[in-house]
């Protein structure tokens, strides 16, 4: 993750680390002046131990603390944990020692320098310092590592989408093409409509549908091409009805998410259908939701395997959904009869 795009409290490191030590200094100063009614000299104090504060407290966050939270050695982490609390209560308790403001209070030179009695204690009162800075790098390693995992997951599930997407060229071009072949084949005047049509729906597709989302507007311009351009081939033979409810006013949809539904309906229903093919789709825009009905006569030797046999098109496409619209979309896809029905509810992104 670039620094930049660190929240505020992992930025500005060393500013971040001097006020965490006047925060210190300036706790125990006033919480020794409290008791010992003397500010001068527990400032004094104060100012005295924080070397071996600050020493002790790093010592441990980089020596010490990675055996556990990096390493995964718990039991030299333990061991040296160990070591560290009586050393660290050594350093507090030599400063005071050497410098012992109150020798009317506290005669240090009838004691021995190291007294175990006397550097346990202090390694408790103060070894507070030392947990809390662990608590701080223990908080940021968490943080970090869920925003990396986050950032992993965005950079996986793009990598998905992009592939995902790429496919839907190749399959729509192969399907186009295939039609505009057999129209050259009988010559036919429609020809220079659909080389037209597949150009401007090719644009669409490959340039201007790299975003996540898009105006539901312009997605709706390329479906009623795509259309247009498949009911060429059928003349009068082909029972059409696309009923639209509600407007598309400022709504944004995952770009091609709805072309599939509608190319699976001609490719593996209309185009099969050598009798009286039929589709049926209507599109009802409500304010919290889309909702799209597909349905396509499915040819007698054909209803036996046709749930099955998809191809990649709605596969694809129900992938696609699952990517973009966890929790906010319904797919229904079945046969009845004679037809094949697919049903997809998305629920717009706020």
């Amino acid at each position: 993750m670039a620094v930049n795009q660190l929240p505020v409290f992992f930025r500005f490191r060393f500013l971040w680390h001097l006020l965490f030590w006047v925060a210190v200094f300036v706790m125990f100063w006033l919480n020794g002046a409290g008791i010992m009614g003397n500010y001068y000299q527990e400032f004094m104090i104060s100012l005295a131990v924080m070397p071996a504060r600050i020493v002790g407290t790093y010592t441990f966050i980089y020596l010490v603390l990675p055996f556990a939270i990096e390493k995964k050695k718990f039991g030299l982490f333990s061991f040296l944990l160990l070591i560290h609390f009586f050393i660290y209560g050594f350093l507090i308790y030599a400063s005071y020692y050497l410098k012992n403001p109150y020798p009317e209070l506290f005669d240090f030179s009838k004691q021995p320098f190291f007294n175990p009695g006397k550097i346990v204690p202090k390694s408790i009162s103060e070894y507070v310092i030392p947990a809390i800075g662990a608590a701080i790098v223990i908080f940021k390693k968490w943080y970090l590592d869920q925003q990396k995992n986050k950032k992993l997951t965005e950079e996986k599930m793009a990598a998905e989408l992009n592939f995902l997407k790429s496919q839907v060229h190749p399959h729509f071009l192969f399907n186009t093409l295939n039609n505009l072949y057999a129209l050259t084949l009988i010559k036919s005047d429609k020809t220079p409509d659909i080389v037209l049509k597949l150009s401007d729906l090719l644009d669409y597709m490959i340039y201007k549908s790299n975003d996540l989302f898009v105006p539901l507007s312009k997605e709706l311009e390329i479906l009623k091409s795509y259309i247009e351009l498949e009911k060429m081939r059928y003349n009068e033979r082909l029972d059409f009805k696309f009923d639209i409810k509600g407007e598309s006013g400022t709504y944004e949809i995952a770009p091609l998410i709805l072309l599939p539904f509608v190319e699976n309906s001609f490719k593996h229903g209309a185009s099969k259908d050598r009798a009286k093919p039929s589709i049926h789709i209507s599109l009802d825009i409500e304010p919290a939701f889309l909702f799209l009905k597909v349905i396509n006569s499915v040819p007698a030797e054909k209803k036996n395997d046709m749930p099955e046999n998809e191809g990649i098109g709605l596969k694809n496409v129900q992938r696609r959904l699952e990517l973009i619209y966890p929790g906010k979309h319904e797919l229904n896809i079945e046969q009845q009869d004679d037809v094949f029905v697919v049903e997809c509810k998305i629920v717009w992104k706020k």
